[in-house]
Parts: structure tokens; sequence; C-alpha cells
């Protein structure tokens, strides 16, 4: 059957960033001590920490970086584990209906089970937790992540990820009017540059709201129990899904940089015309929920080069992007009919 192209731009790839309340990346702090202390991060839980060390002081900033593409990368990240600093930080209040708060993680081990699993938390001041992250491993030995509220826990039980990976962390939190309607929902992995998906991994509006605004977020590592082992990083408040990233630098190809065919994409290629030679591009394909399907390492010559794909059979709409190493980006929707 005849595939069709579609030359449409993605609104949801033009950030903006006047929407970001909170933004840090670690660049500017001394590695191989503890982060408390360090800018506007504490263990003060008058200041957004979550308590002091227990049994004592061993967490400490890492010289190890983490990224995702399309919302940022980094050369330092926090360590994540039991018997840490409870650290955390005050931030501008949020004033608006929805909050975003995102992170990139990489666990290299967490517990099967135990109450006590949520490593981060968002807040409304001391000891007044709005919404939390959980993360364990199954039988399995995958990972899975979840989200509470002030208390309870739902987790994305449909997907296991791996661990020595990173993943992008996205909460959005709804403020709501009445006491027991705010919604919380969790986002994995989402292909962060083309816009909120329509669907998040996990979603929770159950429980009781905490009511004040929303002004800290804390790292809740000061316990001996069900914290995962890893490392945190890019850390990000904003109003607006597009107002986390740290990529304020990011620039599009031109848009008659590349022209991609999809007439042969349910045989397994994909004819990408460029206009320009290009080593080491990153390549992924994605369904229109923001699905990746797709993700490899590419070469492009001046010409049209046909690039071996997984076979893609069923209609829809998907979305190709293209990377480039110094991080400029191209985004094209084709149409499978």
């Amino acid at each position: 059957m005849k595939k069709y192209l579609l030359l449409i731009s993605i609104v949801a790839s033009s950030f903006t960033f006047a929407q970001n309340i909170f933004r840090d990346d670690f660049s500017i702090y001394n590695t191989g001590v503890q982060l408390n202390g360090q800018g506007t991060w504490s263990n003060d839980t008058s200041l957004g920490g979550g308590g002091g060390c227990f049994p004592s002081c061993n967490s400490v900033l890492l010289a190890q970086g983490l990224n995702y593409i399309g919302y940022g990368s980094s050369t330092k990240s926090l360590e994540i584990g039991t018997n840490k600093d409870g650290i955390g930080t005050l931030f501008t209040p949020v004033s608006t209906t929805d909050a975003y708060f995102g992170m990139v993680v990489n666990f290299s081990n967490a517990t099967f089970s135990g109450t006590i699993n949520d490593f981060f938390r968002i807040s409304t001041g001391a000891f007044n937790t709005a919404a939390r992250i959980f993360a364990k491993k199954t039988v399995s030995n995958g990972l899975i992540f979840g989200i509470g509220k002030t208390s309870g826990s739902t987790y994305d039980t449909a997907n296991e990820f791996s661990f020595d990976t990173n993943h992008l962390l996205i909460v959005k939190y709804t403020k709501n009017a009445d006491v027991s309607d705010d919604i919380v929902k969790l986002y994995i992995d989402p292909n962060f540059a083309i816009g909120e998906p329509t669907n998040a991994n996990v979603t929770i509006a159950s429980g009781t709201d905490n009511t004040g605004t929303i002004k800290a977020l804390n790292f809740y590592l000061n316990t001996s129990q069900g914290i995962p082992t890893g490392k945190v990083g890019l850390i990000s408040v904003s109003s607006t899904w597009a107002g986390l990233s740290f990529n304020l630098s990011n620039s599009e190809f031109n848009k008659n940089t590349f022209s991609i065919s999809s007439n042969e994409v349910n045989n397994g290629v994909l004819s990408i015309k460029s206009n320009l030679t290009l080593e080491n591009a990153t390549l992924n394909i994605y369904d229109i929920q923001g699905r990746k399907m797709e993700t490899k390492i590419i070469s492009l010559q001046e010409t049209v080069n046909d690039i071996a794909i997984n076979p893609i059979r069923n209609a829809g709409v998907y979305i190709v992007e293209i990377f480039s190493e110094n991080n400029k980006r191209f985004t094209q929707k084709i149409l499978v009919q």
C-alpha cells in the first residue's frame, strides 16, 4: 500500500524557556563533597531538605554525567542511596494550575518491596509532601517506577525498565479546587522534544491533597531502607513541559536539510535525502503517542540514503527525528496508510 509523505513541522519543538521556575545541572558545584550547603541545596527541612544524614553523611556530588536526548546533558550528578543526606531546595512557589518536575536518573539496583522506596518528594513545606516518585525492582530483576500523593502509591506495572540506563522522569502535578482531586502523572522516558504525550505511564488522583503552594523538592535519602542505588541529575521545575529543557542552545536544522520518504518503510527501508554529510547522527522513530519504535546511530551522505529500520506495517502517523552530535535537530512526520 502506498505511503504518503507529510511535510509537517512539530509545533512542540519550538521551546520557550520563560516558564522555567528552577533548573540545576550541578555544574557550578564541587564534586566529592556533600551537596548540602552548595547553592540553595540543604538538608534543613525549613529550606526544602528532608533532614540530616542517618547515621552519617556519605552522599556526595559525583563527577559523573547524565544525559537524555532532547532534554539535556550534564557532567555531574547526585549520589542516590540509603543512609544519606535528605537533600532538597526551595524554589519560587508555583502559581499555576500545572507544575512539571523533570530529572534524569540512573539506578544500578533497587529493593523488591518495602513501604519506603520513594526517593523523591515534592512538597509545600517542611514534612508536607504533595507528591512522590517510587522505584523498585521486580521479581524478574527489572526496574519499575511509581507515584503517590500524600500517601499510597501506583506503579507502572505494564513496563519494566533497565538498570544502569539513563531514564527521564517527568511528574506533572495538576492542582484542582477540591480537597482530594489533585492529579499527579508520571511520564517515563518520553520523547521530550515532541511535547507532552497524550497518556502518562502512571496517573493517580485518589487520596487527600496537600494544602498550600508547592515550593520545595527533596531527595529522601536519610533512611536505612528502600531507596534505590544510583545517581540523579538535571533537576528542573517549570509551569510548562517545554520549559523543563536544559538545551537552551539547541538549534534546528534548516527544514530543507533533509527530506524523508516513507515509501518503503513496510519493507524496512527509510529513505533520507540529505543536503549535507553527517556522521554519528541519532535516528529515532516514534508513533504519534510518543512511544519509541526505533533508535540507531546513522551516517548520511549528501545524496539519497537508504537506512535499514524495523519494518513499519501498522497504518498511522509516525515521527522521524534526527539528532547530530552537536545536538542540532530535525523532525518530520510521516503517514503510513
